[in-house]
């Protein structure tokens, strides 16, 4: 990753992240709750090289641990970003074809959210943190799934926008 992204990329995922905060977080969404921020991270490093990924989920991680709204241990985001970020470009991606379609992103942001969020309660569990019971663990991954796939039409343009925003003239 060319240094001159780094603070673009890192603005675009704070801007998520109060948006996220600020505004998402005060909704009472219908079954669980919807991460607009880990739609958004997912649909931004899907289109990413193997190593700006893993920059990319360690920037992401980062600023999701700054967040005062959560209980996780610190660094505990970080982990699971740069995990995901991994899992999405050494595993995921090479199975895709090369051209991704609106569909095949969708599903692939639905189960890798739902991947994440149950990640991040399963380790968080290890390290003794407070985890409610498995079935509300299991609706809040089930509702942001849900909302992941209803929304992706507005968020994973805006993603796909703010993605070729960061990259220089060259990588364009």
């Amino acid at each position: 990753m060319n240094l001159t992204r780094i603070p673009l990329v890192s603005g675009a995922f704070f801007t998520v992240f109060l948006f996220q905060e600020s505004i998402l977080n005060r909704i009472n969404f219908f079954i669980g709750g919807f991460s607009l921020y880990i739609a958004f991270f997912i649909a931004f490093v899907i289109d990413e090289d193997r190593i700006s990924a893993l920059i990319v989920g360690f920037i992401a991680g980062f600023i999701a641990d700054l967040s005062p709204t959560l209980s996780t241990p610190f660094g505990l985001w970080t982990f699971v970003l740069t995990l995901i970020a991994y899992l999405i470009v050494f595993v995921i991606r090479p199975a895709l074809d090369a051209k991704i379609t609106a569909a095949t992103l969708t599903s692939v942001i639905v189960v890798t959210s739902t991947l994440t969020i149950s990640l991040l309660a399963l380790l968080g569990l290890i390290l003794g943190q407070e985890v409610g019971s498995f079935t509300s663990v299991f609706k809040v991954a089930i509702g942001n799934a849900i909302w992941s796939a209803i929304l992706a039409p507005i968020y994973v343009p805006v993603s796909k926008r703010l993605f070729r925003v960061t990259l220089t003239s060259r990588q364009r």
